[in-house]
């Protein structure tokens, strides 16, 4: 046979960017193999082989394995390989939701840690929020201002979230009704996450648009109460009337670094 239109193996690896061992490989997998053995062994490949590589490289690329890459290059009839194209189109969009989800996640976490190591704690300063949708779990109101139950609490919270069909994710906090957040009374009644799409309906709600006014403190529970207190007691001072609960959110204090009893949490009550 006529070879001068062939490469050898070194030659073709050469145009296609890669090595004689990946070449090799592909060879004994029956994935790619040579189009001409001379009787000495010697393997010669077509130059037109290239795009047969560069096709396996993009399906690798895609999360193919050699396995799957062979069976459609051994079984595809006309449009097989646009089949194999639109199963990897799935695959990398739920990959992408995924690590979309995790930038987010990581995002909010390095914000809220930020934001916690710079404020200026125990003064009073104001914000607009857009409305949320959040979850909302009961809690029981002793054991999650109790520092070692208070664990349990969470975790309850979380797991519910996650059977629920959410992603558990950063805001994640505490809520203590109007009527109670009205006299200063510190008695948390709820815990609450953030709500992803597609999540079960019975326990969401949502959070108003409009201004909150916030503080941040750092403290033991006992020393929380008071700082809500006073809180409290200066939006009375100031003639703000309570229009919701007031919502107190975990900067993710484990984060942050050994705190021991202290944590920090960032009230956000809306008013008018």
């Amino acid at each position: 046979m006529e070879t001068k239109h062939f490469l050898n193996v070194g030659a073709f690896a050469r145009v296609c960017h890669t090595t004689k061992e990946t070449l090799l490989h592909y060879d004994r997998k029956g994935l790619l193999k040579p189009r001409y053995v001379a009787g000495n062994g010697y393997r010669r490949y077509s130059v037109k082989q290239y795009f047969d590589f560069d096709l396996i490289s993009l399906l690798k690329e895609t999360g193919s394995t050699l396995e799957e890459i062979k069976r459609y290059r051994q079984t595809c009839e006309r449009d097989g390989y646009l089949t194999l194209f639109r199963e990897k189109i799935a695959v990398l969009e739920k990959e992408r939701e995924r690590i979309t989800h995790r930038l987010s996640m990581l995002t909010s976490l390095a914000a809220m840690g930020e934001e916690a190591l710079s404020a200026e704690y125990d003064s009073l300063f104001f914000e607009r929020k857009d409305a949320r949708d959040i979850l909302v779990y009961p809690v029981d109101s002793e054991k999650i201002t109790d520092r070692e139950s208070s664990v349990e609490c969470y975790s309850e919270c979380l797991m519910r979230s996650v059977t629920d069909g959410n992603a558990v994710d950063p805001p994640l906090g505490v809520i203590i009704p109007e009527e109670r957040a009205a006299t200063g009374t510190f008695r948390i009644c709820w815990m609450f996450t953030a709500a992803w799409k597609d999540v079960s309906p019975d326990h969401v709600q949502t959070m108003k648009e409009g201004l909150y006014a916030c503080l941040f403190h750092r403290g033991s529970i006992d020393s929380h109460a008071r700082a809500f207190e006073r809180m409290m007691k200066e939006l009375s001072r100031r003639r703000l009337r309570l229009r919701g609960p007031v919502y107190a959110y975990d900067q993710m204090n484990y984060a942050l670094g050994e705190m021991g009893e202290e944590y920090v949490a960032k009230y956000a009550a809306p008013v008018a």
